[in-house]
Protein backbone atom coordinates (compact mmCIF):
# COMPACT_ATOMS: atom_id res chain seq x y z
CA UNK A 1 0.00 0.00 0.00
CA UNK A 2 2.74 2.43 0.62
CA UNK A 3 4.20 1.39 -2.74
CA UNK A 4 0.95 2.96 -4.58
CA UNK A 5 1.44 5.95 -2.00
CA UNK A 6 4.24 7.11 -3.25
CA UNK A 7 3.30 6.49 -6.96
CA UNK A 8 0.27 8.72 -6.46
CA UNK A 9 2.12 11.47 -4.90
CA UNK A 10 4.79 11.44 -7.80
CA UNK A 11 1.40 11.58 -9.61
CA UNK A 12 0.07 14.55 -7.79
CA UNK A 13 3.32 16.62 -8.12
CA UNK A 14 4.05 15.46 -11.73
CA UNK A 15 0.49 16.73 -12.83
CA UNK A 16 -0.05 20.11 -11.47
CA UNK A 17 1.85 23.06 -10.61
CA UNK A 18 0.02 26.05 -9.29
CA UNK A 19 -2.71 27.46 -7.69
CA UNK A 20 -4.37 31.35 -7.41
CA UNK A 21 -7.31 33.11 -7.14
CA UNK A 22 -8.47 36.83 -7.15
CA UNK A 23 -8.08 38.40 -3.43
CA UNK A 24 -10.11 38.17 -1.23
CA UNK A 25 -12.54 35.85 -2.76
CA UNK A 26 -11.98 31.92 -1.85
CA UNK A 27 -11.11 30.26 -5.40
CA UNK A 28 -11.53 26.83 -6.48
CA UNK A 29 -8.28 24.92 -7.04
CA UNK A 30 -9.73 23.82 -11.04
CA UNK A 31 -10.29 27.41 -11.65
CA UNK A 32 -7.56 28.90 -10.05
CA UNK A 33 -5.08 26.67 -11.89
CA UNK A 34 -6.54 27.90 -15.07
CA UNK A 35 -4.32 30.28 -16.06
CA UNK A 36 -1.18 29.04 -15.76
CA UNK A 37 -2.01 25.16 -16.89
CA UNK A 38 -3.82 27.27 -19.84
CA UNK A 39 -0.19 28.80 -20.43
CA UNK A 40 1.94 25.70 -20.24
CA UNK A 41 -0.79 24.33 -22.73
CA UNK A 42 0.17 27.47 -25.17
CA UNK A 43 3.94 26.88 -24.76
CA UNK A 44 3.83 23.18 -24.79
CA UNK A 45 2.50 22.91 -28.57
CA UNK A 46 5.84 22.89 -29.84
CA UNK A 47 6.85 19.36 -27.78
CA UNK A 48 5.83 17.20 -30.30
CA UNK A 49 8.38 18.83 -33.25
CA UNK A 50 10.82 19.61 -30.25
CA UNK A 51 10.58 15.89 -29.49
CA UNK A 52 10.49 14.40 -33.43
CA UNK A 53 14.31 16.70 -33.02
CA UNK A 54 15.85 15.46 -30.04
CA UNK A 55 15.03 18.59 -27.81
CA UNK A 56 14.05 18.12 -24.28
CA UNK A 57 10.48 20.27 -24.03
CA UNK A 58 12.02 22.88 -21.26
CA UNK A 59 7.99 23.30 -20.00
CA UNK A 60 5.68 20.60 -18.03
CA UNK A 61 2.30 20.19 -19.16
CA UNK A 62 0.12 21.41 -16.22
CA UNK A 63 -3.87 20.20 -16.49
CA UNK A 64 -5.49 20.42 -13.24
CA UNK A 65 -5.73 16.06 -12.62
CA UNK A 66 -9.04 15.46 -13.27
CA UNK A 67 -10.44 12.07 -12.19
CA UNK A 68 -7.66 11.79 -9.11
CA UNK A 69 -9.06 10.34 -6.28
CA UNK A 70 -7.13 12.26 -3.59
CA UNK A 71 -7.32 16.26 -5.13
CA UNK A 72 -11.30 15.39 -5.85
CA UNK A 73 -11.74 15.04 -2.29
CA UNK A 74 -8.80 16.96 -0.69
CA UNK A 75 -9.61 20.03 1.86
CA UNK A 76 -8.25 22.96 0.28
CA UNK A 77 -7.12 26.39 1.20
CA UNK A 78 -6.55 29.10 -0.97
CA UNK A 79 -7.30 32.13 0.77
CA UNK A 80 -4.27 33.79 0.81
CA UNK A 81 -3.65 33.62 -3.31
CA UNK A 82 -4.10 36.70 -4.95
CA UNK A 83 -4.55 38.12 -8.39
CA UNK A 84 -3.73 41.58 -9.07
CA UNK A 85 -3.64 43.57 -12.99
CA UNK A 86 -5.88 43.27 -15.78
CA UNK A 87 -7.95 39.96 -15.66
CA UNK A 88 -9.60 40.78 -18.57
CA UNK A 89 -9.99 37.45 -21.53
CA UNK A 90 -11.92 38.76 -24.40
CA UNK A 91 -10.52 36.15 -26.60
CA UNK A 92 -11.67 33.46 -24.11
CA UNK A 93 -8.16 31.65 -24.50
CA UNK A 94 -7.56 31.55 -20.88
CA UNK A 95 -4.94 33.89 -20.88
CA UNK A 96 -5.33 37.41 -19.24
CA UNK A 97 -4.33 40.80 -20.63
CA UNK A 98 -1.66 40.69 -17.93
CA UNK A 99 -2.34 39.53 -14.25
CA UNK A 100 0.25 38.21 -11.56
CA UNK A 101 -0.47 35.79 -8.56
CA UNK A 102 1.16 35.91 -5.46
CA UNK A 103 0.41 33.50 -2.27
CA UNK A 104 0.03 29.86 -1.55
CA UNK A 105 -2.75 27.61 -1.93
CA UNK A 106 -2.03 24.20 0.90
CA UNK A 107 -4.22 20.94 0.65
CA UNK A 108 -4.79 18.02 2.59
CA UNK A 109 -6.29 14.58 2.17
CA UNK A 110 -7.00 11.53 4.72
CA UNK A 111 -8.48 7.89 2.75
CA UNK A 112 -8.19 4.50 3.46
CA UNK A 113 -4.42 4.43 2.63
CA UNK A 114 -3.01 7.03 4.41
CA UNK A 115 -2.58 10.93 4.33
CA UNK A 116 -1.20 13.24 2.17
CA UNK A 117 -0.91 16.61 1.68
CA UNK A 118 0.94 19.54 -0.22
CA UNK A 119 1.19 22.92 -1.57
CA UNK A 120 1.38 25.39 -4.49
CA UNK A 121 2.84 28.43 -4.32
CA UNK A 122 3.27 31.77 -6.79
CA UNK A 123 5.70 34.32 -6.52
CA UNK A 124 5.31 37.62 -8.48
CA UNK A 125 3.87 35.25 -11.37
CA UNK A 126 2.95 37.63 -14.29
CA UNK A 127 0.84 35.91 -17.36
CA UNK A 128 -0.15 38.01 -20.42
CA UNK A 129 -1.51 37.63 -23.73
CA UNK A 130 0.01 39.78 -26.28
CA UNK A 131 -3.17 39.82 -28.22
CA UNK A 132 -6.74 39.81 -26.33
CA UNK A 133 -8.42 39.55 -29.53
CA UNK A 134 -6.44 36.58 -31.08
CA UNK A 135 -7.19 33.34 -28.72
CA UNK A 136 -3.39 31.69 -31.13
CA UNK A 137 -1.62 35.07 -30.47
CA UNK A 138 0.38 33.21 -27.57
CA UNK A 139 1.38 33.98 -24.54
CA UNK A 140 4.47 35.09 -22.14
CA UNK A 141 5.03 34.31 -18.43
CA UNK A 142 8.06 35.13 -15.85
CA UNK A 143 8.03 34.66 -12.19
CA UNK A 144 8.30 31.46 -9.50
CA UNK A 145 6.23 28.39 -8.68
CA UNK A 146 7.27 26.09 -6.38
CA UNK A 147 4.98 22.84 -5.19
CA UNK A 148 5.34 19.50 -2.99
CA UNK A 149 4.13 16.43 -1.89
CA UNK A 150 4.27 14.75 1.70
CA UNK A 151 2.76 12.13 3.56
CA UNK A 152 3.47 7.70 2.87
CA UNK A 153 6.72 7.93 3.44
CA UNK A 154 7.25 10.76 0.19
CA UNK A 155 8.55 14.00 0.53
CA UNK A 156 8.91 16.28 -2.63
CA UNK A 157 9.93 19.76 -3.28
CA UNK A 158 10.21 21.72 -7.19
CA UNK A 159 11.47 24.83 -7.12
CA UNK A 160 10.24 26.64 -11.14
CA UNK A 161 12.02 29.58 -11.83
CA UNK A 162 10.22 30.72 -15.43
CA UNK A 163 12.93 33.57 -16.19
CA UNK A 164 11.47 34.08 -19.67
CA UNK A 165 8.73 32.08 -21.24
CA UNK A 166 7.20 33.35 -24.44
CA UNK A 167 5.61 32.55 -27.52
CA UNK A 168 4.46 35.44 -29.61
CA UNK A 169 3.00 35.12 -33.37
CA UNK A 170 4.33 37.96 -35.82
CA UNK A 171 2.88 37.60 -39.43
CA UNK A 172 2.89 33.51 -40.33
CA UNK A 173 5.03 32.79 -37.83
CA UNK A 174 5.71 32.04 -33.93
CA UNK A 175 8.88 33.02 -32.46
CA UNK A 176 9.44 31.65 -28.89
CA UNK A 177 11.93 31.86 -25.55
CA UNK A 178 12.06 29.77 -22.79
CA UNK A 179 14.40 30.56 -20.31
CA UNK A 180 14.33 29.27 -16.96
CA UNK A 181 15.03 26.70 -14.31
CA UNK A 182 14.05 23.12 -11.98
CA UNK A 183 15.09 22.48 -8.69
CA UNK A 184 13.51 18.94 -7.25
CA UNK A 185 14.20 18.40 -3.54
CA UNK A 186 13.69 14.82 -2.50
CA UNK A 187 14.77 11.93 -0.08
CA UNK A 188 17.60 10.87 -2.40
CA UNK A 189 18.85 14.52 -2.80
CA UNK A 190 18.71 17.55 -4.86
CA UNK A 191 18.15 17.86 -8.94
CA UNK A 192 18.73 20.33 -10.73
CA UNK A 193 17.52 21.34 -14.71
CA UNK A 194 18.27 24.18 -16.56
CA UNK A 195 17.17 25.39 -20.39
CA UNK A 196 17.56 28.63 -22.48
CA UNK A 197 15.71 27.86 -25.63
CA UNK A 198 14.65 30.26 -28.87
CA UNK A 199 13.92 29.85 -32.16
CA UNK A 200 11.21 30.33 -34.93
CA UNK A 201 8.74 28.42 -35.85
CA UNK A 202 6.74 28.98 -39.47
CA UNK A 203 3.15 27.01 -39.68
CA UNK A 204 2.88 25.46 -43.26
CA UNK A 205 -0.62 26.68 -42.77
CA UNK A 206 -1.93 29.50 -41.84
CA UNK A 207 -5.54 27.50 -41.36
CA UNK A 208 -2.98 24.82 -38.81
CA UNK A 209 -0.76 26.58 -37.11
CA UNK A 210 0.02 23.48 -34.61
CA UNK A 211 0.36 21.04 -37.25
CA UNK A 212 3.18 20.75 -39.95
CA UNK A 213 5.85 23.82 -40.22
CA UNK A 214 9.77 24.30 -40.40
CA UNK A 215 11.65 25.10 -37.21
CA UNK A 216 15.25 26.99 -36.40
CA UNK A 217 16.25 26.81 -32.96
CA UNK A 218 19.21 26.98 -30.67
CA UNK A 219 19.12 25.74 -26.83
CA UNK A 220 21.38 25.05 -24.15
CA UNK A 221 20.81 22.28 -21.48
CA UNK A 222 21.98 21.11 -17.82
CA UNK A 223 21.93 19.91 -14.74
CA UNK A 224 22.92 17.71 -11.86
CA UNK A 225 22.00 15.46 -9.06
CA UNK A 226 23.08 13.06 -6.79
CA UNK A 227 26.18 11.27 -8.59
CA UNK A 228 26.46 13.51 -11.59
CA UNK A 229 28.35 17.00 -10.23
CA UNK A 230 26.73 18.15 -13.48
CA UNK A 231 26.12 17.80 -17.70
CA UNK A 232 25.15 19.81 -20.39
CA UNK A 233 24.13 19.69 -24.04
CA UNK A 234 23.43 22.10 -26.60
CA UNK A 235 21.56 21.51 -29.49
CA UNK A 236 21.13 24.07 -32.93
CA UNK A 237 18.36 23.11 -35.56
CA UNK A 238 18.25 24.62 -39.00
CA UNK A 239 15.40 24.44 -41.08
CA UNK A 240 13.68 21.25 -39.46
CA UNK A 241 10.83 20.32 -41.47
CA UNK A 242 7.93 18.27 -39.68
CA UNK A 243 5.68 16.74 -41.91
CA UNK A 244 3.00 13.98 -41.70
CA UNK A 245 4.48 13.68 -37.83
CA UNK A 246 7.74 13.26 -38.71
CA UNK A 247 11.11 15.34 -39.98
CA UNK A 248 11.42 15.30 -43.55
CA UNK A 249 14.38 17.92 -43.70
CA UNK A 250 17.37 19.97 -42.27
CA UNK A 251 19.57 19.37 -40.10
CA UNK A 252 20.98 19.64 -36.68
CA UNK A 253 23.73 19.46 -33.98
CA UNK A 254 23.98 18.38 -30.77
CA UNK A 255 26.86 18.29 -28.48
CA UNK A 256 26.61 16.29 -25.10
CA UNK A 257 29.08 16.35 -22.06
CA UNK A 258 27.92 13.52 -20.11
CA UNK A 259 28.48 13.28 -15.85
CA UNK A 260 32.36 12.76 -16.23
CA UNK A 261 33.36 15.40 -18.34
CA UNK A 262 33.53 13.31 -21.71
CA UNK A 263 32.19 16.11 -24.52
CA UNK A 264 30.55 14.29 -28.31
CA UNK A 265 28.85 15.58 -31.04
CA UNK A 266 26.55 14.52 -33.69
CA UNK A 267 25.06 16.26 -36.71
CA UNK A 268 21.64 14.46 -38.02
CA UNK A 269 20.50 15.32 -41.40
CA UNK A 270 16.50 14.42 -42.64
CA UNK A 271 15.49 13.86 -46.12
CA UNK A 272 12.41 12.86 -47.00
CA UNK A 273 13.02 9.39 -47.16
CA UNK A 274 16.14 8.93 -45.35
CA UNK A 275 17.70 9.80 -41.78
CA UNK A 276 21.87 10.85 -41.40
CA UNK A 277 23.57 10.75 -38.49
CA UNK A 278 27.41 11.52 -38.47
CA UNK A 279 29.76 11.28 -35.20
CA UNK A 280 33.47 11.84 -35.37
CA UNK A 281 33.49 11.55 -39.49
CA UNK A 282 32.32 8.58 -39.29
CA UNK A 283 28.34 8.59 -41.11
CA UNK A 284 25.33 6.15 -40.44
CA UNK A 285 22.10 6.31 -42.43
CA UNK A 286 18.42 4.91 -42.13
CA UNK A 287 15.31 4.87 -43.95
CA UNK A 288 12.95 7.47 -42.40
CA UNK A 289 9.90 5.25 -41.77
Amino acid sequence: MRKNWRYLAILLLAGLAACGGQAPKQAKPQDAATPLGVASEQLYRLSQPLALAGVPAPVMIIPFSEGVTALDTANWNCDAVTASGDLTDADGDGIPVNATYDGRCTWSYSGDGGSLSGFWQFDDLNIQDPNDHDEDAGVKANGAVSWGVSGAGTNVTVNWNLERHQLFRHGGSYDFAYKGSWTVTTDSGNFTFSYDLSGTWTPSSGDDPWGDGTMTASGDFGGSGPGCAGWSASVRLSGVVFDGGKVIGGTATVTVTDCSGSTETATITWSADRVCVSVDNHAACAPND
